[in-house]
């Protein structure tokens, strides 16, 4: 699934989409670490980064809040084993404010998104 969402990030404005453990591309760039959640869900952390400038605080907003929306609310795909699934937004939106400067000097955002686990 991880894989499959990198994937779909690519397609949007920011090119350079890595996992989480990856090394950092140069920005701007998204990193999307995978997580369990509570119940029976994984979510997904997108991390967007960009170079500090009062410009990419307003382009890393919009970028979070509705590029990411278009990209991944109600993405479908397989997974590597062949198993169906979706990507949910919660119905009380989650994301974070603007963080402080990264190591890189880059600021960042972080989004949530949930995939249901399957049971067997």
């Amino acid at each position: 699934m991880l894989t499959k969402i990198v994937a779909r990030l690519k397609t949007g404005s920011i090119k350079n989409v890595v996992p989480f453990g990856s090394p950092r591309p140069c920005a701007p760039y998204v990193v999307v670490k995978e997580e369990k959640a509570d119940g029976n869900m994984t979510r997904f952390r997108i991390i967007p980064h960009m170079t500090q400038s009062a410009a990419n605080v307003l382009a890393l907003d919009a970028y979070t809040k509705s590029e990411l929306s278009t990209l991944l609310t109600d993405f479908e795909s397989d997974d590597r084993f062949g198993n169906h699934f979706r990507l949910e937004e919660p119905e009380e939106k989650e994301w974070t404010g603007v963080g402080a400067v990264s190591d890189d000097n880059t600021i960042s955002m972080e989004r949530s998104f949930y995939a249901p686990l399957l049971l067997f």
